[in-house]
């Protein structure tokens, strides 16, 4: 019977150990969970300021591009122009304003 107490009890020991050690690794998780939260915001919201300025500095760039044809070909229609936009496709010889792929 004794040896049978002994034995629970180091089952017990046992086991308290394990949760232990389970309780440990779960607020390791939930520590690191949290870290990388923070990192992933931190990162989007990179990402986000990046995107605005790659297309300002796309838009720029095709702005001095439109500013030097102005230069070497004065004649040129001004209101033609400025009809031109950086995100305008051409299709079957034609300028088409840009439409996402998704807004179709």
């Amino acid at each position: 019977f004794t040896d049978e107490i002994t034995h629970l009890r180091a089952q017990v020991a046992t086991h308290k150990d394990q949760l232990a050690s389970s309780l440990k690794d779960k607020e390791d998780a939930v520590s690191q969970r949290d870290a990388l939260s923070g990192e992933k915001a931190a990162l989007e919201e990179l990402v986000e300021g990046l995107q605005i300025e790659v297309r300002a500095r796309y838009d720029s760039g095709f702005q001095f591009a439109l500013e030097q044809v102005k230069i070497a070909f004065p004649d040129l229609d001004e209101s033609k122009l400025g009809e031109l936009d950086a995100l305008n496709k051409i299709v079957d010889g034609k300028l088409v304003p840009f439409a996402p792929a998704d807004a179709a």
